[in-house]
């Protein structure tokens, strides 16, 4: 196949780029820098498409070298519908095919907390077979972006919901945890603060795991239209617990909790209860990575060392 991801060197976009690369497939991946084309796409067998994805000029650019692939990827940041969905149309708008060609399959990359049901019983847990919540304000716009990719009659639209992922830079971990420990490391209180709740449980997933889900749905895309996965190990964990973990690794004593302000954080903080099963059903997908709490000497050492690395 050949395959487009937008946002090839992000957190997520990197790793399910060597995975289809590693699956045998051309693929194209996009990047805004040049650097990043030249030492970290190009030297991987990704071929780099340097482009403003937002831009109107980078819109042209890379639609016109999607639309001739088999599968497209959407791993950009987003914090709001517009411009995830002017992306997708955008991929629509160059696509043109004789009519009784293959579709091309569309995986628009979307997150659980829009499943979010807090805690509680049963009547918290949730799986791909649920409808979305309202429980977090701040994802409330994640359906605008995903019932037009289900809906399409252009191509296979797929919406992959990862949970909070985990490993490498360390990604949300290291902006609400791993940062504010490593600060306090560093001081002779080594007390850091975190935003808390006692009773938040948290769904997670390795970038690694995520990019072996996209692999498998992408590779089986004609027969997985209109599905929504989610992205998820089979268990959750303990926010206390990930926070005693870190303490553990990073020399601290303990921690100070605060009180989440704003609609992300109250996000952050919620809890996910849920056991996905139609990745495994359907692409035989199971994540393979140790737990965040279990690895945690392994994801805090490599936290160490790309925070190293990007120091100027």
């Amino acid at each position: 196949m050949k395959v487009f991801i937008l946002g090839a060197t992000g957190f997520l976009g990197f790793p399910a780029a060597e995975a289809f690369v590693r699956a045998g497939h051309i693929v194209y991946g996009s990047t805004r820098s040049q650097k990043s084309a030249e030492e970290v796409l190009a030297p991987n067998e990704i071929i780099p498409v340097v482009t403003d994805p937002y831009s109107e000029e980078g819109r042209k650019e890379w639609g016109v070298i999607a639309a001739q692939c088999d599968v497209v990827i959407d791993a950009l940041s987003a914090n709001g519908a517009k411009p995830a969905i002017d992306t997708f149309h955008n991929f629509l708008k160059h696509l043109d095919r004789p009519k009784g060609s293959p579709k091309p399959t569309y995986i628009y990359t979307s997150g659980l907390w829009i499943n979010s049901r807090g805690y509680g019983g049963l009547d918290k847990w949730t799986d791909e077979r649920q409808p979305t919540s309202t429980y977090n304000e701040a994802v409330q716009w994640r359906p605008l972006i995903e019932v037009p990719v289900l809906e399409s009659e252009k191509a296979h639209g797929i919406v992959i919901r990862g949970a909070v992922v985990y490993g490498r830079d360390g990604s949300a971990f290291a902006s609400y945890i791993f940062d504010e420990a490593l600060k306090a490391s560093r001081t002779d209180e080594k007390i850091f603060d975190t935003v808390y709740s006692h009773e938040t449980r948290i769904a997670s997933i390795h970038t690694d795991d995520m990019a072996d889900l996209y692999l498998r749905v992408a590779e089986r895309g004609p027969i997985l239209r209109g599905q929504v996965f989610m992205a998820s190990n089979q268990f959750i964990e303990r926010l206390t617990d990930i926070l005693d973990a870190v303490v553990r690794v990073s020399g601290c004593k303990g921690y100070k909790g605060k009180a989440p302000k704003g609609a992300m954080q109250e996000a952050w903080v919620s809890s996910t209860l849920i056991k996905p099963s139609l990745g495994d059903a359907l692409t035989g997908w199971r994540p393979r990575k140790m737990s965040l709490v279990d690895g945690m000497d392994i994801y805090w050492s490599s936290y160490l060392a790309n925070k190293k690395l990007r120091e100027p």
